[in-house]
């Protein structure tokens, strides 16, 4: 699906115009810091705007608050939990729920697509986070789940989760691909002086279930779909003597342990900021370390730093 949706900074009028599209969604968002004189950022109020595919009923700390598409520019700041119950008698969709950091002078912009299933579900939540650096801009990209090839303005960036410092601001088109998953290609402001976090949610793509074939007078024996709940605690203690890795700050707070070497393999756990593992084996800039006793796995060197 490919949806355009034009953020006014006046925050007095908007638009939705769409386009119907298989894997891809275009997101056009203008986030500009309103401006009060005479007012610290801290006693700033934050705006707010949600629009959803379909209509949603909008819940802010439980309380109902209006439906999609959603603009609120006098909210106090600081974290709010945000749901979106879809108002659709043709389906059974799924409901979204999520915390969100409302920053005083800054739009937050939040997307969502509803699906039958959360796995089908897609969506963004976008703001601006204040930064030191008054002169340049930086981007963060965090997507569910990780390891999305990250393009922006036509370049290959890296993969997600990313951060990148010291951009020029303007315009930004934002690519997400991820084998197997919908394609999310976002364009947004970039600000000097803030920084712009993307966080995507990627629509798994669905197949069709093979039928099986049975012999005559035989029933189907359904079968229940394997789910492994990673628990990465109890974490091991490093080896003294051994050479160790820390994990450092993520755009998301914690970091995957993979079964293989490769952005792509299986997830397994995840580790904390801050997190000491004894190195195991370092291979393409990632490493193995024993996230549990008995069990190993590998953490990207992107965001792990070794210690001697």
């Amino acid at each position: 699906m490919i949806a355009k949706l034009t953020y006014l900074s006046s925050f007095r009028s908007y638009g939705i115009v769409s386009l119907m599209k298989k894997t891809a969604l275009i997101l056009l968002l203008i986030l500009v810091p309103f401006l009060f004189s005479g007012c610290s950022l801290k006693k700033q109020p934050a705006a707010l705007q949600v629009n959803s595919t379909p209509v949603a009923a909008v819940f802010i700390n439980g309380k109902n608050v209006g439906k999609t598409p959603y603009l609120d520019r006098n909210l106090t700041a600081g974290e709010i939990t945000l749901k979106l119950i879809p108002e659709s008698t043709a389906q059974s969709l799924s409901s979204w729920e999520g915390k969100i950091k409302l920053v005083g002078g800054v739009l937050s912009a939040i997307n969502r697509e509803f699906a039958e299933t959360q796995e089908a579900s897609s969506g963004e939540i976008l703001t601006l986070e204040p930064i030191r650096d008054k002169k340049s801009a930086s981007l963060a990209v965090v997507t569910t789940p990780d390891g999305a090839v990250v393009m922006v303005d036509g370049q290959n960036r890296g993969f997600t989760p990313l951060v990148l410092d010291k951009i020029s601001a303007g315009e930004r088109q934002i690519s997400l691909t991820l084998t197997g998953y919908g394609e999310r290609v976002i364009k947004a402001k970039a600000i000097n002086g803030y920084k712009l976090v993307v966080n995507s949610k990627l629509a798994q793509e669905t197949e069709p279930t093979p039928t099986p074939t049975l012999e005559p007078g035989l029933s189907p024996t359904p079968t229940k779909k394997a789910t492994v709940t990673p628990t990465p605690k109890p974490k091991t203690t490093p080896v003294a003597g051994q050479v160790t890795v820390v994990v450092k700050g993520t755009p998301a707070g914690w970091l995957r342990v993979r079964e293989e070497a490769s952005s792509s393999s299986k997830e397994l756990a995840r580790v904390d900021e801050g997190d000491e593992f004894t190195l195991l084996e370092e291979k393409n800039g990632w490493y193995k370390i024993a996230y549990e006793q008995g069990k190993e796995g590998w953490i990207s060197g992107q965001y792990a730093e070794k210690q001697y």
